[in-house]
């Protein structure tokens, strides 16, 4: 190496250095001033609407009512503008294509600030700036108020009616309140105004495939990877549409695609383990499912899929402690106590596995159809009170 450019180098790397820590203290200062602005402007707010609250003449009630309208068009754009920006931080663009599964999970001191930030905005008037509403809708959406995110699109679209990218990202709110036919209108006419959209396509593949319609949804996974060959949340989803129809291979052979490109997406890992348990290859899946549980402890599907699969390895104390620590995050889940029904019969806990079974079919009446063949219940399938359970109505 040249030393006589070292001495450049370490001042480019110094420079650098500090322009970093200067950006940091910009956005810093700019965050500390949005939020001086706002509790300056609700003063003022207060301060006007007693004023209001106090006097009789028409015309000075006029005066003071455009103040605060002015006040709360200001703060709406403050609000907006802090939204964007908590939204651009996570990495998540609110002018982006929302995708219906696979994205981005935020942590949970995020979704509650971000919560923070939309209870703030719900003391507004509504906006009618499309940039504005378009952060709302991101916010709602990643907040998981999915009924709120949708109210902004629709006002959204009565404001622009032809916008593919709205109109995908109403698709996703319905899929996401499972009103799958609704979103279907909304992904095709977003394909009729722009049909090379690969984020489209996928949402739409999404949706054919909680429809069962699964060649119709590979047919859209496809194209949308011919267009946008890497992303892993398409992937993902032609990996779950493949195990659907038993193309285990097919769809692990995704699923080790979209972790070579997001390496810690826990969705991924956790549809992986299932199709490796569908596979009977337990220590494969048994592998997913802790790297998936390593960073999101507290799922319960994890913990329930977990738990099966220490359940057919016979390592019946570990799974009992996952179904009991999926129990503590949703007490009565039917799914759960079904599936302790089931270890404790493998256990030859007989009087714990009727008991379970009992709660579960009280709690979900398919699972009395399940039990009626699943082979995990042949051990206490002869007892009479089984056969009870599966005579009640």
């Amino acid at each position: 190496m040249d030393t006589s450019m070292l001495p450049l180098a370490a001042f480019i790397l110094t420079a650098i250095g500090w322009i970093s820590r200067e950006i940091r203290h910009w956005l810093k200062d700019k965050r500390e001033a949005a939020q001086d602005a706002i509790e300056s402007l609700n003063k003022k707010k207060a301060l006007l609407q007693e004023m209001l609250n106090g006097i009789e003449d028409a015309s000075q009630k006029e005066e003071l009512r455009i103040q605060i309208d002015e006040i709360n068009t200001a703060l709406l754009g403050l609000h907006s503008a802090r939204l964007r920006r908590f939204l651009k931080t996570a990495g998540l663009p609110p002018e982006e294509a929302l995708i219906a599964d696979g994205l981005i999970q935020l942590q949970p001191q995020q979704v509650d600030q971000l919560k923070g930030e939309i209870a703030e905005l719900k003391e507004l008037p509504q906006s009618d700036s499309i940039w504005d509403l378009m952060a709302q809708g991101s916010a709602y959406y990643y907040a998981e108020q999915y009924e709120d995110a949708k109210d902004i699109y629709d006002r959204i679209l009565n404001l622009t009616p032809n916008d593919p990218a709205v109109l995908t990202n109403r698709g996703v709110l319905y899929e996401k309140l499972e009103r799958h036919d609704d979103a279907l209108t909304d992904y095709n006419r977003a394909l009729e105004l722009s049909p090379d959209n690969p984020d489209t396509l996928n949402n739409r593949g999404n949706t054919l495939g909680k429809l069962e319609r699964y060649d119709d949804a590979l047919a859209d996974f496809n194209r949308s990877l011919e267009l946008k060959p890497d992303h892993p949340g398409t992937l993902n989803n032609r990996g779950i549409t493949y195990k659907k129809l038993e193309r285990y291979d097919d769809a692990l052979a995704d699923y080790n695609r979209s972790l070579k490109l997001r390496p810690d997406d826990p969705d991924t890992l956790y549809n992986q383990g299932t199709t490796y348990t569908k596979m009977e290859r337990y220590d494969e899946a048994l592998a997913d499912y802790n790297r998936a549980l390593e960073l999101r402890p507290d799922h319960s599907d994890t913990l329930n899929n977990r738990g099966v699969t220490y359940g057919k390895l016979e390592r019946y104390d570990e799974a009992l402690a996952d179904f009991n620590h999926a129990l503590e995050l949703s007490p009565d889940d039917p799914s759960t106590l079904y599936n302790l029904a089931c270890l404790f019969s493998m256990w030859g806990k007989t009087e714990d596995a009727l008991a379970y079974l009992e709660k579960a079919i009280d709690g979900d009446k398919k699972n009395q159809e399940d039990a009626k063949t699943d082979t995990d219940l042949d051990n206490i399938r002869d007892d009479p009170r089984f056969k009870k359970l599966m005579e009640s109505d």
